[in-house]
């Protein structure tokens, strides 16, 4: 059975939906993914001089993934040294 002119246009137009979607998620997480590596090194450079958190690639993998939570929530650990962070 052939597929007609508008189931046709109906799922490109649902393929290109799903994209658009996909695309705007991705968009936020990247951002929020590069503001919290920006924000991680920052600390590190002006408010941890003295003491700096020591960047590994467990900590950077987290702050990739929570983002700027992640950022924080590291240097909060390194400043109350808790956790050996």
């Amino acid at each position: 059975m052939p597929i007609g002119i508008t189931e046709a246009v109906i799922s490109v137009a649902i393929v290109l939906l799903v994209l658009y979607a996909f695309y705007k998620v991705m968009k936020i997480l990247v951002y929020n993914t590069v503001a919290g590596l920006v924000i991680l090194f920052l600390l590190n450079l002006t408010v941890f001089v003295g003491n700096p958190i020591d960047i590994t690639i467990a900590k950077v993998a987290f702050t990739a993934i929570a983002g700027v939570f992640g950022a924080v929530l590291i240097a909060g650990l390194h400043y109350l040294s808790l956790f050996g962070v």
